[in-house]
Order: structure tokens, then sequence, then C-alpha cells
């Protein structure tokens, strides 16, 4: 078997199969959530609030949060992973193509040069990510091999799609790894802490909503 015919297989039904299992697995993943959250405390989804709820979900995507003013540093790197991630994800002209061709449907695009250059930020971030877990002493004692294992899934596409975009070693191969790459990644967000990707809103509209009614805040 060929890289082309690799790259064809990876491309076409695994990412079909991929895209399933991200999208069931999410599925599953909320509604167990909200399935835990009823049974540990039925009250919490008594008479839910939904103004409170996307007030709690604006002020950490802001961010107007306590967490986010205490670490400053942190946030922006954090934020600058996830925005350069989804965003280039999301919107990178050849990801959008490939949407075009397998159903039809297409959206706004990036330039491709912002594109690369919000990939140089990602990547950057992931390098001070990685830096703190190693530097910090309490950072280090709390990761766990699984936290490299996520980190490097989330990084592998990224990295792979702009050494394919670069032309840096042979194509053919770093295309067929970064769309690999990308595959494994929506399969690993059900089952791993990638589902934050979709429990982050859930979560948040949860506890946002239950604060509303306690006259807490949004913080």
């Amino acid at each position: 078997m060929t890289l082309l015919h690799v790259y064809d297989f990876a491309a076409g039904p695994l990412f079909a199969f991929s895209f399933s299992v991200f999208a069931l697995g999410s599925a599953w993943r909320v509604l167990r959530f909200i399935l835990l959250a009823k049974a540990a405390d039925p009250a919490a989804l008594r008479g839910f609030r939904p103004a409170w709820a996307l007030k709690s979900v604006l002020h950490w995507l802001i961010p107007a949060n306590i967490t986010a003013r205490a670490n400053p540093l942190m946030t922006f790197a954090g934020f600058a992973f996830h925005i350069a991630l989804i965003a280039v994800a999301l919107t990178f002209s050849a990801h959008v193509v490939l949407w075009d061709l397998a159903w039809n449907v297409s959206w706004w695009t990036l330039p491709d040069q912002a594109a690369d250059w919000l990939t140089y930020l990602f990547l950057a971030a992931a390098a001070f990510l990685i830096w703190r877990r190693l530097a910090l002493p309490h950072v280090r004692a709390l990761t766990t091999p699984s936290d490299w294992l996520v980190l490097s899934i989330t990084v592998a596409p990224m990295l792979t799609g702009l050494m394919a975009y670069r032309q840096w070693g042979d194509y053919d191969l770093m295309i067929t790894l970064h769309v690999l790459s990308g595959n494994l990644m929506l399969l690993a967000v059900p089952f791993t802490k990638l589902s934050h990707a979709v429990l982050f809103f859930v979560s948040r509209a949860v506890t946002g909503s239950d604060f509303g009614k306690r006259s807490v805040g949004a913080w």
C-alpha cells in the first residue's frame, strides 16, 4: 500500500468514521454529564436559567473571571492555543475545500498567510505549556502520562500540517501524517480530557445557572 492509498483512506472512509465517533461520542459525554449532574444535585438543573448560563460561559470566554485575572500569561497562552487551533481547523482554505468536496458545504475561509501565522502562534503557545509542565514543580507533580499524550495528539495535526504546507520533508508523508493525526484527535475527543471541547460549555452553563439561582454571580 502506497502513501497515496493511505491518504485516500484517511481522508475518506477513516475521516467519516472518525467524525461519526467524535459527534456521537461527544453527544454521549454531554448526556452522561447531564445525568450525573442531575443525580448528584437534582436542584441544579431544576429551573434552569439560560441568561445566567450564557453569562457564565461568556465570562470564561472573554475572559472576565477570577482565574484569568490571576494568571494573565497562562490565560494568554491558553487562549492563543485554543483559538488558533479552532480557527485553523475550521477556516483554513484547504480544510473547507475538503468539506465542500465531501458534503457540498462551504463557508468563509482565512487567508492562507493568516492561517500560517496562527499555526506559529499555536506552536509557541504549546511550547510555553510544555515548558510550564516541566519547569513548575506543582504543575509537574500533577502532570500524568495521559496529559502528555493528549497534548501530543493536539499538537501533531498542527505541526504536520505546517510541515506539509511549507514542504519541510517529504510532502506526501507529511500530508498523510497530518490527516491521520487529525483523525486521531477526533477519535480521542470523547474518550480523553479533550472532551472539554464540548463539556466546557455544558459545565459552565449548569454552574452559571445554579450560581444565578443562589445569587452568587457568574464570575
